[in-house]
Formats: structure tokens, sequence, C-alpha cells
């Protein structure tokens, strides 16, 4: 008989149970003769410690009862999950699927729930995932300073010599040690422990002299480094220096910041992934980067935020280079520096890029020149139409964001400009020349997140002509500009912003007065009567479809913002006061 089946279970409990009855008929044929051995009191002594034995019998029965009925749920348990579909899958198939499901986890770095700590927790699943999960080493090649020490030292043993990625530093920068968690140098001493294992390592350095540590361990199988410095400082080892103990690494990803090392170290060759940041007067020159880069044909992904790197006096034209495997570029330079890298890298296959200018010593129209060279790789970036997206921070500092049309945001496609230190009417007035009017978009957002103290009307007249704005957001901000510009002609004698669906304010100083005029210049209405067609001939613009403003400071006209509403519709024009003013 199969002991895993329900008639099996239901013999052995009946088995138990009439064995459980027979010794109660005893003892109780025992008890009817107590009075007849009351007068003996060895008699007595005999009975008592023949009770004493029954009920440890009786215990020791149940307790064999209750093993012997969790091993049969347990064995159908089993039974059962082995008739799952999933549970059917070839071992090496379901550990895929395991893995799969967890890697988002792996790009969250610095918070919870870590990758190793959910493996733990699907261990708790039932008994096949724990054989499957527990069996596959490479599950638990990754180690993360946020899991405890049982955890860590649990996947260091259970991946059983496979290479491992360490963790130990959060994916944006780090300047304060009291953002460190707990435990670090522990963790530290063993992740350089486990040196000659490392495939990957993303970690923080306190110091030049654990920068150095890392540097001088064996590690022959790692690909990919990460040094992230809570202050800025140079490595002291001299170019052709002995690194790794001579263990020759193939790094394929390295990532320095705040940590600066000798430009023309055999570290910066053949790279695939390199991001340089938070150096500032420890950074390479231009001609140091374009070094590296030379070095790195096959590089695929290049950041560099180096806002003071510089480019030597009387610059000399470089000689070209072709990455052809880039696929994303960012920068952060100087207009200088970003113009030099520009005019001289070809990227045939770029698929991403980020530029972040600062335009304060920006002279003989560097800006425009830079906007000219970016004009030829954005139609390799996007072949149809995108959406895009302004924001506007202030009177000197804009970022401008292409991306696909929605539906499409998971191809990886970006196009990004942010400019500061240069006044936005400039900035756009060359961005719409160059790239706009040549490549149309197919939506277009504002988003004004600015001070409350600048007038943005200065820079509504940029937009004169654009006709494909949809939508305006804007926040902490005075928005009453935007209603005057949408009450009348621009200087194109149309409407400003012709096609716009809907504008949402949130926390910005607006005149409710200012609002209605807009709203009934736009729909056809002088400002007192309501049926009143305006003299002005031109076509009125299609209807507004929203306009919400939330968490207003001040107080509310109810009796102005009833009339827009009115004008609207009440499914058009939502609006709620600032809470706790």
């Amino acid at each position: 008989m199969d002991p895993a089946t329900p008639a099996a279970v239901n013999s052995a409990v009946n088995i138990l149970l009439q064995s459980i009855s027979d010794e109660n008929r005893g003892m109780l044929e025992t008890t009817r003769n107590l009075p007849m051995c009351r007068a003996d009191a060895e008699t007595q002594t005999g009975l008592l410690a023949h009770v004493d034995e029954y009920a440890r019998a009786v215990k020791a029965t149940l307790e064999s009862v209750q093993r012997q009925l969790l091993v049969k749920m347990s064995a159908l348990h089993t039974e059962h999950n082995k008739l799952i579909p999933f549970h059917r899958l070839p071992v090496e198939l379901f550990a895929r699927i395991i893995s799969e499901a967890l890697k988002p986890l792996q790009s969250l770095r610095w918070s919870r729930p870590t990758y190793t700590g959910r493996l733990a927790i699907l261990c708790e699943v039932c008994k096949q995932w724990r054989d499957v999960i527990n069996g596959t080493a490479s599950l638990w090649a990754s180690i993360d300073i946020l899991d405890p020490t049982t955890i860590t030292t649990a996947a260091v043993s259970r991946a059983a010599g496979h290479p491992l990625n360490i963790i130990a530093a959060p994916l944006s920068l780090i300047s304060l040690a009291d953002r460190l968690p707990d435990g670090l140098d522990e963790f530290t001493d063993t992740a350089m422990a486990l040196s000659i294992r490392w495939r990957s390592l993303q970690i923080v350095v306190p110091s030049s002299e654990k920068a150095l540590a890392v540097m001088n361990a064996p590690a022959p199988l790692l690909q990919s480094l990460e040094l992230k410095a809570l202050t800025k400082f140079r490595l002291p080892f001299k170019k052709g220096s002995i690194l790794f103990q001579g263990t020759g690494p193939q790094l394929r990803r390295f990532g320095l910041h705040g940590v600066a090392i000798p430009w023309g170290s055999s570290l910066l060759r053949g790279l695939q992934y390199l991001s340089v940041s938070r150096l500032d007067e420890l950074s390479p020159s231009c001609e140091e980067i374009l070094g590296i880069l030379r070095a790195c044909p096959g590089l695929v992904e290049l950041d560099l935020y180096l806002k003071l790197a510089t480019t030597g006096r009387g610059r000399k034209k470089e000689t070209l280079l072709t990455l052809t495997e880039l696929r994303s570029l960012s920068l952060s330079l100087s207009t200088l520096c970003a113009l030099t890298l520009l005019e001289t890298i070809r990227l045939p296959s770029i698929q991403s890029v980020s530029l972040e200018l600062d335009c304060s010593t920006d002279s003989d129209g560097l800006f425009t020149r830079i906007i000219k060279h970016t004009e030829a790789l954005f139609p390799a970036v996007f072949n149809e139409q995108y959406a895009l997206l302004i924001k506007l921070f202030g009177p000197t500092g804009l970022s401008w964001t292409c991306e696909p049309r929605r539906g499409l945001y998971g191809s990886g496609r970006k196009f990004e400009i942010k400019t500061r230190s240069q006044p936005v009417t400039k900035t756009l007035e060359c961005l719409i020349e160059t790239l706009l009017d040549r490549f149309p978009t197919q939506s277009i957002e504002i988003y004004f997140d600015c001070p409350r103290y600048w007038n943005f009307s200065s820079v509504l007249w940029v937009f004169d002509g654009v006709d494909c704005i949809t939508s305006i957001l804007a926040s902490n901000c005075d928005i009453d500009p935007l209603f005057t510009y949408m009450s009348g002609s621009t200087t194109y004698d149309e409407w400003g912003f012709p096609e716009l669906h809907g504008i949402i304010a949130y926390d910005c100083d607006y005149s409710p007065s200012h609002l209605l005029r807009m709203v009934e210049a736009r729909y056809g209405l002088d400002e007192g009567v309501e049926s009143d067609i305006s003299d002005d001939e031109r076509e009125l613009p299609p209807p507004l479809k929203w306009i919400t403003i939330s968490h207003a400071p001040g107080e509310a006209d109810e009796d102005i913002l009833g009339r827009v509403k009115d004008i609207m519709g009440s499914d058009c024009f939502e609006f709620d006061e600032k809470v706790g003013r």
C-alpha cells in the first residue's frame, strides 16, 4: 500500500486508536480491583506505579500517532505538489524562472527586499522549491550588505565556489558617512576574504587605504568593479603598477566615483561600460578622456560626470574616433569639453543620449555648435515620432527630454539635454530651430517648476507657432502669465497654445479672474455675459479637456470658480484648496 495515500493514513490511525482502546480496558479492570487491594500497601504502591507507567505509555502512543500523522501529511503534500504543472519542469528551467523573476531586485541596490533575502523567503514555499533553490549554486552567487549575517553565510556556502557578485554600494552617489549601513567594515572584511571568487564588486571605500586594498587583492575572475568614495582622493599607484597581485582580471565594467587613478592605467583598456564622476579638480582632462576612449573601442555605455574636466589651451583638432558599439552616452561637462568630444567621436549605433551642460563659461556660440553636433545623433536615436517634455527650472535652467511615444517606453531610447547658467529663451530658440523644426514631435508637455518670483511670460513667446503642445504642468510658481498668454493673440496672431488639451497646477499662485478671463476668451464668451460670442472673428481653439488646480494657496473665490466650472463642465474643471494653510 502506498504510504502517502489517504487509505494508508486511515488504516494507521485505526490501528493506533484500537491499541489505545485495548489499553484503556485493561486499566479499567485494574481500577475496579483497587478496593480489594487497599489493605495491602505494597500492592497499592505497585498499582500506582502501574498507573504512572500506563500514563507514560499513553503519552508516548499519542506522540507516535502525531509524528506518523505529520509524516503522512507531509507525504501527501509532496505528492500533491508533484502534480502541479510548474513543478514538473526540469530543474534547470525551474531555477532559470526563479532567477529571471528576481532579477529586478539586483538593480535595486541599497534597498530591501534584497535579492538574496527574497531568495531565502522562496525557500519556505515548499520542499520542492527549497530543494531546487538550495541545490542551484548560481542562484546564491550574490551577497548584499543589507542581508543578515546568517543569509550571507548561507549564500556563500550554497554558491559552492561559484563566482560571486558583491553588493556594498548604493546606485546613487554617497557623500555622508551616516548614510552608510551598519556593519560595513565587517561586510568588507568578508568580501575581501572572498576576492578570488569576485565576479563583480560594488563597494564603498571610506579611504584610499581601503581602495588600495581592493586593488591589491587577488581577483582572477573579476569582470565588474565599482568604487564609491565618501571623499575625493587619488590612488597613489603608478602607471604600470602590478594590481590584483598579478592575477590579471579582465574588467568589462568599471566605475570610479570620487576615486581617481592614473588615466593611462591598464585597467582603462578594453572596457564595455565606463562611469566616472565626482572628481572635481582630480578629473581627467578632455585629452585624457579621449585617450581612454581610444583604448576602449568596444564601449557600450559611457557615463562621465566631470564638471571640472579641462581642455588644453590652443586646442588642436583630434583624430576622429568611431565607437561602433556605443549605445548609451551620458555627459555632464563644460561646454568646451563636451564640444571637443562630440566633434571627435562618431556613434553609429547610439540609442540614448544625455547631455548636462554648464554654460557659465560659454563663449563663441559653443552651445549652438554642440546642438548642431547632437542634431546628427538624433536620427539614430529616433527614426519615428516621439514625445517631448520640456521642464523649466528658472530663468537659466531647463531640460529637453525626448522619449518614445506612449506605449513604447520600454525601448530604452532617450534623448535629453539639460542646461544651466544660460537664459532659457536662448536655449529654447536654439533647440526649437535645430531639433524640433527638423524632427517633428507627436506631442509636447511643458512643466514649469520654477521660483515664484520669476515671471515666465518672457519665455512663452518662444512657443509661438509650435502647435503640438498638449498639456502644461506647473508647480510652486505664479501661473498667471500663462493664463494671460492664452487669452489673446500671440505674435503669430493665433491663440497661445492652440492645441493645448489641459493644465495641471499644483501649489501655484494665481488670480481667479485671470483664469476666468482665459476660459471665457477661448470659449468665445464676453467676460460678463455667458451667452455672448466674442467680437474676435478668429477661429476658436478646441475646448480645453481639463484644468486641475490643486493644493492652491489663498482663499478661493467660489463665484468665479463656479463660473469656470459652468463654462467648462464639472468633468473638466477640478479645484482643491490647500490643506492646513
